[in-house]
């Protein structure tokens, strides 16, 4: 599924704010890794969470824990359909 969400939002909130429900068995906080994104457009700041959890290649592939993610500017994201 492709998202595109507007700027100076916490991504999860917005999923919410849509009907669409990320994993996060943490609470958010980055600790379980179930809501896997990857940013297909904008640019996202990588997160201390995202950098335990991904290789050097998968984040500048653009994959980011997705409770982790605040947009700057408009931003799109892909949500793996489980």
């Amino acid at each position: 599924m492709i998202i595109e969400c507007p700027a100076g939002v916490r991504l999860q909130n917005y999923l919410l704010s849509q009907n669409i429900h990320l994993s996060t068995s943490c609470g958010g906080r980055g600790n379980c890794a179930k809501c896997v994104v990857k940013v297909l457009k904008g640019n996202v700041t990588i997160q201390t969470m995202d950098k335990i959890w991904f290789t050097k290649e998968q984040l500048d592939q653009g994959y980011r824990l997705g409770c982790q993610v605040f947009t700057k500017e408009v931003t799109v994201v892909e949500i793996e359909e489980k």
